[in-house]
């Protein structure tokens, strides 16, 4: 997740053991769970590597990203609550802080994606954003960790809060898009550019 191993890299069951030691069982069944989670790419007889994520795969993720979050936006506005509102300031304030004492970028446990998600009220939509959004955090990663980027993301979803609070659908849907629209083209300088 944060550029120890490069894209393509492979993994050695047996230097990974050693260096945490640790038996090969757990090693094992991490690279699985890393695989399950499109981290990984498992070849038979050859090993596991470091998921290598080109730009059309980038591009498709994101389309699929995209249509998701706009969509829990605009129900995360039609069923926001007080508190699911409040929860959502509270975490942007972490971000603003944390940029402000970093300057270089998100903290890795604040989402506030993963939020909006929860808070449309609808489990399957929510697993489905926490899905595809695990397949893109080698490109997220990247795209939120310059301190520029992270000062425009931090004013989108200061915009995409007011139209939650609102309680806007079609508003938050755009402010979301435009949002992940940025996020896409930062994502795709950072990997693809010369």
């Amino acid at each position: 997740m944060h550029g120890e191993r490069e894209a393509g890299a492979r993994l050695s069951e047996v230097a990974i053991a050693a260096a945490y030691d640790v038996s090969r069982g757990p090693v094992r069944e991490a690279i699985q769970r890393l695989a399950r989670d499109g981290l990984v790419v498992v070849e038979p007889h050859r090993g596991a590597f470091v998921q290598r994520l080109g730009r059309q795969d980038v591009e498709e993720l994101f389309e699929v990203r995209i249509a998701l979050e706009c969509e829990a936006a605009a129900l995360a506005a039609v069923k926001m609550t007080a508190e699911g509102l409040e929860q959502l300031r509270r975490m942007q304030q972490q971000s603003a802080s944390a940029l402000s004492e970093q300057g270089n970028g998100f903290p890795d446990d604040v989402d506030l994606h993963g939020l909006i998600a929860m808070l449309s009220a609808s489990p399957r939509l929510s697993a489905l954003v926490e899905q595809i959004n695990t397949e893109l955090r080698l490109a997220r990663s990247r795209s939120g960790s310059t301190a520029v980027r992270a000062a425009i993301a931090l004013a989108e979803h200061d915009e995409l809060i007011e139209h939650l609070a609102a309680q806007d659908p079609e508003q938050a849907a755009l402010a979301m898009r435009r949002h992940l629209s940025g996020a896409l083209a930062n994502t795709l300088v950072l990997m693809y550019a010369p």
